[in-house]
């Protein structure tokens, strides 16, 4: 996949309870400041409403025939009350009510052929699985017993049937109604009474809400918002286990209360902690229904082990335990619901139970400082166990949170314990699991496996130790992703999970890597919205590379929390409205290639409500903000790299000239390069006036750009040297540097200097030059399509979709539409793009083959290496021989193809053609100039005037021990 130009930057706003990063790409600041914004009037609340599926009453219809079987007359009759007359064995009529729905099906009927006629009902949440059989939820795939069948029930002639209450359907679309006799019925009506969202008494009546200029992304988080209302049941049907030997039974006890936040609305329909982790953000942001959630941590400390503390891996009626990581998932839930709620009387009244299992956890952590896990047991991954990445950063949120609950409590000697065991986990970790030559955590010390989860929790959670590290695990997890969504290895068979996927949408925010982020959504969570295999309006369990159902196909869930992660990150990032406590917030935006995006947050002490307008060419960003009393808030505005960015607050201007001013009744404010901070936002309303913004990349450069985004792509030509003036031939990428480099799209005639890139120098005290990208594709790309056509590609192949040096890549299997749609975002707005596809073969530049998949790869010193196949392409480092697989390298650049190593060969970087001296010889120019010292891909940049030496003395180290260097130059 390809190499992204975002960096990440310090903490900002807390999500959850925890500590969140947030710092866009940046890239070149406006020649000019525009005048200050004015802030666009939101439109409120009910343009986010006219997206909620939800419906607003409890008895509902289907609304359309999806198809018949056999003697049907008149299908369409039944919809409006008329009959529709059903003859013969077999025969059936399919109907469709538009929407993942949930509840008691009443079937009425004028009249019948005669008495004992059978009637069957059948469900199903996909068409795949219309028919007179239900799709399956009591079991069967894992428990090896029972098949769902159908309903049936005799119809002697006018009157009607309604479900027993035990067979309860909680999730489906679909409903088939079919004939078990030989006979006749006339069907007349079929209602619905709807058991979703259980405890509100209007499932279409939000307290909160998020509308954004892309109306994609809208569908999105409303579709998560419903997914976790048919979630929410009532705690008396959940279903039922064992599983009974057919049928159903959605008649078990899995908690108290009007509303529990289970996993599934099919199945499992119980309390499982970890999905926990991704619904309550997601139920919090949308309906605040978090009541639901209390009722589900409840249910898992009342069967809490009272003798060891050990929570449950699912709760009733399954009643599992074994599991390390759900046990710390219900600690991170508790922490998480109390900084939504505020409830102190929950909090006094679970404390002890808290500790209880946070020492039975805490007793788990070795001498190495990390948790040693020994209950394996967690969602559909494998390889848990040990020393795992993605159960350390659990236990590293659980005792952050932990320790903040402590100091609510007064307990300040666990606060303290857990605060250090909290830091000594950290160190531990980065110690011990991290990989920089991959740029990922490994699964466990001796492991090969670089999981989704683990890498992505570490940096949503706060678990890495430096920006750059969650830059490079935004980077590699990328260069998995295929066109239907983001690679699980943890998960048999190139899965792409949806619970891993909600966590790595966060880590992508968190990481500043906001385009990346907001292309995943569209990518994975838009495919899931808009197959027609789906239910148009909720969420899946799992998929499969191929875009495939997962979990056994007809077993799986179609509307499943876990997968909602997207709905909370709109929210918390994009909007930038998230809870930092339980009277405080941070409003910081995410624009990414958004213009304008509102909404709101419900503190306990209120509704917070903000809008943002974003104009990436002028420069600005105008905010509105409204808050409660009773509350206090952070204003967060993203700088693009830019250090002239002037704000204003209610007409006072607040920040200018580097520093912060007092005025509007703010108490400071403070940057970190990425976000400018201003603190003390007392309750009230606020206008938000920026100027002077950078402007973020939509784009990226190249597929095989290294994952630090230092090397400069192939076919990139020199147009001038610092100081000097590039002139593009119409809109073309330019990039500025020496050796590490800035990208910035330009259409006129531009500065080569460090004020046209925002005021970042990428290469500090070097002489740097400026590159113009290849006209057309990327370099050895074919062009396949014109924007709007379609780009054919033979097997599977890496696709560029943009002009110029600025395109959006995915890997394409078949064929794919030529539309910023399809790619996830514009990467070249209002310039006419192409889609180009990748060639077979070596990454373009000067790479050699050095091991077909699974050989071995030997290089003498570390030198880059490249895994991948037809344009995708992971790089990392190779230190003496190196496997050539996913196992040992711990990614898949492009699922089911066969893949080569490959490495660089001589000659000098991209950018320095001219060979002026070999290793300890005199490398002669006049003036001063840039030289590139090294090989094989590895150099070292230094500015000298009047000519150079070329030896690892007069550059300050060795590049490459071992290996015969040259110094090279731009021309």
């Amino acid at each position: 996949m390809a190499s992204a130009t975002a960096t990440a930057g310090p903490r900002t706003f807390a999500q959850a309870g925890l500590t969140a990063q947030a710092a866009p790409a940046t890239q070149a600041a406006p020649a000019t400041q525009a005048a200050p914004a004015a802030p666009a009037a939101p439109l409120g609340r009910s343009a986010g409403d006219a997206y909620i599926y939800a419906p607003s009453s409890r008895t509902l219809a289907p609304v359309a025939v999806q198809g018949t079987s056999g003697s049907v007359g008149s299908p369409q009759n039944v919809l409006s009350g008329a009959s529709t007359r059903i003859s013969g064995t077999n025969s059936y009529l399919v109907l469709d009510f538009g929407k993942e729905v949930g509840g008691l099906v009443t079937l009425r009927f004028a009249g019948a052929s005669g008495s004992g006629q059978q009637v069957g009902l059948a469900f199903s949440e996909s068409s795949l699985y219309v028919g007179t059989t239900s799709d399956l939820s009591s079991g069967t795939v894992y428990s090896g017993s029972g098949t769902d069948g159908a309903l049936r029930t005799t119809v002697n002639g006018a009157g009607s049937y309604t479900m027993p209450t035990d067979k309860l359907r909680g999730g489906f679309r679909y409903l088939t109604v079919f004939m078990g006799t030989s006979g006749w019925v006339d069907l007349s009506g079929v209602s619905l009474a709807f058991t979703g969202a259980a405890g509100m008494s209007n499932p279409s009546s939000y307290p909160n809400y998020f509308y954004s200029n892309d109306a994609l992304l809208n569908r999105i988080w409303y579709a998560g918002a419903y997914t976790v209302q048919m979630d929410t049941i009532d705690p008396t049907q959940g279903r039922a286990y064992p599983p009974p030997a057919s049928g159903w039974e959605n008649n078990a006890v899995i908690g108290s209360g009007a509303g529990v936040l289970s996993d599934g609305a099919k199945r499992d329909r119980a309390v499982w902690p970890g999905d926990l982790g991704v619904s309550l953000p997601t139920e919090y942001a949308s309906t605040d229904d978090i009541v639901s959630t209390k009722n589900a941590l409840n249910s898992l400390y009342q069967h809490q082990n009272a003798s060891t503390g050990e929570l449950e891996y699912g709760g009733p009626a399954v009643n599992f335990y074994g599991s390390d990581t759900y046990h710390t998932w219900t600690l991170i839930g508790s922490s998480t619901y109390y900084t939504y709620s505020g409830d102190r009387t929950w909090l006094n009244s679970v404390w002890n139970q808290y500790k209880l299992g946070m020492g039975f956890i805490t007793a788990k952590i070795d001498g190495n400082g990390l948790l040693n896990v020994t209950g394996t047991n967690d969602w559909a991954r494998g390889d848990q166990g040990g020393e795992n990445i993605e159960a350390n950063a659990l236990l590293y949120a659980a005792l952050i949170g932990g320790a903040g609950l402590a100091n609510v409590e007064g307990d300040s000697a666990h606060a303290a314990t857990w605060q250090q065991q909290a830091a000594t986990l950290k160190a531990a970790v980065n110690q011990r699991l991290w990989n920089s030559t991959v740029g990922l955590y490994r699964d466990n010390p001796t492991s090969t496996l670089y999981p989704q989860d683990g890498n992505s929790l570490a940096v949503w959670y706060g678990l890495t130790d430096s920006a750059a590290k969650n830059t490079a695990v935004a980077h590699a997890l990328a260069a998995r992703w295929n066109n239907y969504g983001a690679a699980s290895p943890e998960k048999d068979g190139g899965a792409i999970g949806t619970f891993p996927g909600s966590m790595e949408v966060q880590a992508h925010f968190v990481a500043g890597d906001d385009t990346d982020a907001l292309t995943l959504i569209r990518r994975e969570w838009g495919y899931m919205l808009n197959s027609p295999n789906g239910t148009g309006s909720t969420f899946w369990e799992g998929l499969r590379s191929d875009g495939s159902f997962d979990y056994g196909g007809t077993y799986m869930s179609l509307a499943h929390g876990w997968a909602t992660g997207p709905t909370s990150a709109l929210t918390f990032y994009v909007l930038g409205l998230s809870p930092t406590g339980t009277s405080q917030y941070g409003f910081g935006p995410h624009p990414g290639d958004l213009t304008h995006v509102e909404g709101s947050i419900t503190l306990p002490q209120g509704s917070v409500t903000g809008s943002w307008d974003y104009d990436a060419t002028a420069g600005t960003l105008a905010e509105t903000l409204s808050s409660p009393a009773g509350t206090t808030g952070t204003l967060g505005v993203p700088t693009y790299g830019s250090s002239a960015v002037s704000i204003t607050v209610n007409g006072a201007t607040v920040w200018s000239g580097g520093a912060f001013h007092a005025g509007a009744g703010l108490t400071g404010g403070s940057t970190d390069g990425s976000y400018i901070q201003l603190t003390g936002v007392a309750a009230g309303s606020y206008t938000v006036s920026a100027t002077g913004l950078g402007t973020p990349a939509p784009f990226t450069t190249s597929v095989t750009g290294s994952v630090t985004g230092s090397a400069l792509p192939a076919g990139y030509t020199l147009c001038a040297t610092e100081g000097g003036t590039c002139t593009p031939n119409g809109t073309q990428v330019m990039a500025y540097g020496a050796g590490d480099y800035r990208y910035s799209s330009v259409n006129k005639a531009t500065a080569c200097s460090t004020a046209s890139f925002g005021g970042i120098d990428p290469a500090s005290n070097v002489l740097k030059s400026c590159y113009l990208a290849p006209a057309g594709g990327p370099s050895g790309y074919t062009l396949c399509a014109a924007e709007n056509g379609s780009c054919p590609v033979s097997g599977t192949r890496e696709v560029a979709y943009g002009l110029n040096g600025a395109f959006r890549f995915q890997s394409v299997t078949g064929s794919t539409a030529c539309t910023s749609g399809a790619f996830g975002t514009d990467p070249l707005p209002n310039v006419a793009k192409n889609c180009y596809v990748a060639p077979t073969g070596a990454p373009a530049g000067n790479w050699t083959a050095c091991a077909a998949e699974h050989g071995s790869c030997a290089v003498t010193g570390a030198q880059p290496i490249a895994f991948g196949a037809n344009g995708a392409f992971w790089l990392g480092r190779s230190n003496g021989s190196t496997t050539c697989d996913t196992d040992t390298l711990g990614v898949d650049p492009l699922y089911g193809v066969a893949k080569t190593c490959y490495t660089r060969t001589s000659g000098g970087p991209t950018g320095y053609p001219v060979n002026c001296a070999a290793e300890n010889g005199t490398c002669g120019f006049s003036g001063q100039r840039t030289v590139a010292y090294g090989a094989d891909g590895d150099y070292l940049y230094r500015t000298f005037t009047g000519g150079a030496a070329c030896t690892n003395t007069a550059f300050g180290n060795d590049p490459l021990p071992g290996v015969a260097k040259s110094c090279y130059l731009t021309s």
